[in-house]
C-alpha cells in the first residue's frame, strides 16, 4: 500500500516468477570491512559462507566446510577478477559454484555440492540464473513472502547483498540510500548470515546509508549475539507496546526507566510509546484517526484477518 501510494516499485522473488538474482553478483568496490580495505573477492566469500549455511538449513558450517567454500569462492572468481569485474561473461553463477564444490577431494564438499543440486537444477532453481532485476525507482521494495519457508532466510540474503551491491553504486554518485529491513528477525537463523547483516548494519553509514530494522519479535533477536549488538549500537529507536517478558528485555537494552516504560505497557494505547535518540528517551502518544489516509496506508489489520 505505502510502495503504491509512493509510485514505487515492488520486486517480487519467489519460485513463480522471472525475476532472479545472482548470489554471486559482485562489484569491484564490494567490502564488508569498515574501512573498506579488504578485497571484493574476500568479502563475497564471507557472505557466500552465510549464504550456503541458510540454504542447506543444516546448522553452522564447520571449519572445513568453510575453508572448503573460500577455496571454491576464490577460484570461481579468478577470470573476473583478473578482468577487473569488468567482463560480464566471466561472472560465476551458482551453477559454477555447485560444480566446484563437486570437484574438490573432501567428502564435506560433495556432500554441499549434492545439497546444492535442487537449487541448481531443481524445482528451487530461483537462485541459479544471472541477474535481470531492472530498478527503475526512487522506491524500491522487494517482496520474499512468497518464498517457501525453508529458503526464506536465503532468499532474504541475496536481496540485502543485492542492495549492497546498488548501495556501493549509489556512493560512488553520491547518492544517499534508505534501507528499511522489515522481519528482521528472520535474518538471525544462522550464524553466520546473522554476523553478516550485523556487518551490513555497522558500515551502512560509511555508504551513505540510513538502514533502519523492524521487528516484532524481540525476544529472538535479544537471544542472538549479533540481533544483541545490532540492537544495542542503534542511535535511534522506536519502541511500541510489548508484551511484558519483551519489555524487560527492551528496557535493559536501551536503559529505559519504570516510568518512561509504562508508555509501552499492557496497557499502552495504540500510537503510544517511547522514542530512544542516544541517551535521551521521550514518551510520546501520537494518536492518528482511522480515517486519515496515513492510518489506512499503515493498517495491518485486514492482513492479519487474512493470514488466520
Amino acid at each position: 500500500e505505502a510502495v503504491h501510494e509512493l509510485n514505487g516499485q515492488t520486486i517480487t522473488i519467489s519460485d513463480s516468477t522471472k525475476t532472479y538474482i545472482n548470489p554471486l553478483d559482485l562489484d569491484q568496490n564490494y567490502s564488508l570491512s569498515e574501512d573498506g580495505g579488504d578485497s571484493p573477492v574476500k568479502a563475497k566469500v564471507e557472505y557466500m559462507q552465510g549464504w550456503v549455511e541458510s540454504i542447506i538449513d543444516e546448522g553452522s558450517l564447520s571449519p572445513i566446510e568453510k575453508t572448503i567454500v573460500d577455496r571454491c569462492v576464490r577460484h570461481i572468481f579468478e577470470d573476473y577478477e583478473k578482468s577487473g569485474f569488468k567482463d560480464e561473461s566471466k561472472q560465476p553463477l551458482l551453477k559454477d559454484f555447485q560444480e566446484e564444490l563437486a570437484k574438490q577431494p573432501e567428502e564435506e564438499a560433495k556432500k554441499m555440492a549434492k545439497a546444492l543440486e535442487r537449487f541448481v537444477k531443481g524445482t528451487q532453481d530461483i537462485f541459479s540464473h544471472p541477474t535481470n532485476v531492472d530498478i527503475h525507482n526512487r522506491v524500491v521494495s522487494f517482496d520474499i513472502s512468497e518464498l517457501p519457508a525453508s529458503i526464506q532466510t536465503a532468499g532474504y540474503l541475496v536481496v540485502l547483498d543485492h542492495i549492497m551491491n546498488r548501495l556501493i553504486k549509489n556512493r560512488a554518485k553520491g547518492i544517499n540510500t534508505w534501507i528499511y529491513i522489515d522481519e528482521f528477525h528472520i535474518l538471525l537463523a544462522n550464524p553466520s548470515g546473522a554476523e553478516y547483516v550485523a556487518k551490513i548494519v555497522k558500515i551502512g553509514r560509511k555508504y551513505n546509508a540510513m538502514i533502519t530494522v523492524i521487528t516484532q519479535n524481540i525476544e529472538d533477536v535479544s537471544a542472538n549475539e549479533w540481533g544483541r549488538k545490532i540492537l544495542g549500537n542503534a542511535e535511534f529507536a522506536i519502541i511500541l507496546k510489548q508484551k511484558k517478558r519483551d519489555r524487560q528485555i527492551i528496557c535493559d537494552i536501551f536503559d529505559i526507566s519504570e516510568g518512561e516504560a509504562r508508555y509501552i505497557g499492557n496497557d499502552a494505547k495504540q500510537g503510544q510509546g517511547v522514542i530512544v535518540f542516544g541517551s535521551d528517551k521521550i514518551p510520546f502518544y501520537n494518536h492518528v484517526p482511522k480515517e486519515f489516509r496515513i492510518y489506512q496506508l499503515n493498517n495491518t489489520d485486514k492482513k492479519a484477518i487474512a493470514r488466520t
